[in-house]
């Protein structure tokens, strides 16, 4: 069997979003009932889910991802308002949304997925959605996450900052933080 990872491309939350998450996320695990909530050092924006991908391939993947960053200038972002997905009374993600230069963020991860397709990764045949996944699973009594759409979040991630890299990250499952840097790509 070869040996492979479960991997995906990422931009990371900025470190003043990171250091600001732990206080703040300890206030919310006390209000709200969710199964199992991100670790602040985990905390990212998806722009694609590879999955397990064999290690040869590695190498590959990260020019694709290296030329794709590269031809994307960075740009700004930052974070408003909490939603959720999922059933209404029993969501499965609890997410920040992402506001600012949200359409440069869209450019970036179609050139990602444009960059992945000829190597075998299928784009996803629904609209991208970028949101910070904070939480998963809510395990309240039905529909007591209401209150929760109403709290503000921290200064710093209403805050805007500069999105300059984008990452592929390896998963370890069971380990917190459970996301490893396997590389990084400037962009521009």
């Amino acid at each position: 069997m070869e040996p492979s990872d479960r991997l995906f491309v990422a931009v990371p939350a900025p470190p003043s979003v990171i250091s600001s998450a732990e206080p703040w996320v300890l206030r919310l695990k006390n209000q709200f009932a969710f199964a199992r909530w991100v670790h602040p050092q985990d905390l990212h924006l998806t722009l694609q889910f590879l999955g397990d991908v064999a290690w040869d391939r590695i190498d590959r993947i990260s020019q694709a991802i290296g030329q794709a960053a590269a031809d994307t200038a960075p740009f700004s972002l930052h974070l408003q308002r909490l939603g959720v997905f999922g059933k209404p009374n029993a969501p499965s993600v609890l997410w920040a949304g992402v506001q600012g230069e949200v359409e440069k963020l869209g450019q970036l991860q179609r050139r990602i997925v444009d960059a992945m397709e000829p190597l075998g990764f299928a784009a996803e045949n629904r609209p991208y959605k970028p949101h910070l996944t904070l939480a998963r699973k809510f395990t309240g009594p039905a529909g007591s996450h209401a209150a929760m759409l109403d709290v503000a979040l921290p200064q710093e991630w209403q805050t805007p900052w500069r999105v300059e890299e984008a990452v592929l990250y390896r998963s370890r499952l069971g380990n917190r933080p459970m996301y490893e840097r396997v590389a990084s790509f400037p962009l521009g």
